[in-house]
C-alpha cells in the first residue's frame, strides 16, 4: 500500500479553476459580481448593437436588460472589462486607442472559459499598432496580460468559492 496525497494538499497553492465550458450566464454572473466598478443595469446603451458599456468618466459598467443571447452578453461584458482594467492601469485612458486591447481581452477570457468567440476580428490590427517598435508592442501587449490576469484571477478565485461551497455542502 502507498499513502496518495491530493495535489490539494501537497502545496500551499489551490488548484486554478479549470478551463471548462461554463454557462455563459453563471459565468457573466460571476464577471459583474467580481467588477472592480459600479455595475448598473439600464435600458438603452449609446451604441443600439452592444450588450455592455464601460464609461470612464463614471466609472460604471452598464449591461442591458433583457438581451436573449447570453454567449453576445458574456462577449460585451468581457471586452468592456477590459476596458474598464485598462482606464484602472492607465494615466491617460483613450476608448479609442485601447478598443483593440480591450477586445483581446474579451477574446482571451472567452477563450479560457470556453465561450464562442466567433464574434471578435482579433486578426485585423490597428495601422497604430503595426507602425510600433518591437518595445512599444511589447509594452501594448504587457498592459493587455496584465489587465487579462487581473480579471481572470478575480473571476477565478470566485469560481473556486463556490466550488469549495458546494463541495461543503455535498459532503454534509
Amino acid at each position: 500500500m502507498k499513502k496518495v496525497l491530493d495535489v490539494s494538499q501537497t502545496n500551499g497553492r489551490k488548484p486554478a479553476a479549470p478551463t471548462v465550458n461554463r454557462d455563459p450566464q453563471k459565468l457573466v454572473a460571476v464577471m459583474l459580481d467580481t467588477a472592480p466598478i459600479e455595475v448598473e443595469c439600464v435600458d438603452e446603451l449609446p451604441y443600439p448593437n452592444m450588450g455592455a458599456f464601460y464609461k470612464n468618466e463614471s466609472q460604471t459598467l452598464y449591461v442591458k436588460r433583457d438581451i436573449g443571447d447570453s454567449v453576445a452578453l458574456c462577449q460585451c461584458v468581457a471586452q468592456e472589462l477590459g476596458h474598464a482594467e485598462l482606464s484602472m492601469n492607465s494615466e491617460a485612458y483613450s476608448r479609442r486607442d485601447m478598443g483593440f486591447q480591450a477586445m483581446c481581452i474579451g477574446y482571451m477570457f472567452c477563450k479560457k472559459y470556453g465561450v464562442d468567440t466567433k464574434n471578435f476580428a482579433i486578426s485585423r490590427i490597428p495601422d497604430e499598432l503595426k507602425n510600433k517598435e518591437p518595445k512599444e508592442i511589447k509594452a501594448e501587449l504587457g498592459k493587455g496580460q496584465k489587465a487579462f490576469k487581473e480579471i481572470v484571477s478575480r473571476v477565478s478565485d470566485e469560481l473556486y468559492r463556490q466550488r469549495s461551497e458546494r463541495s461543503k455542502e455535498q459532503e454534509r
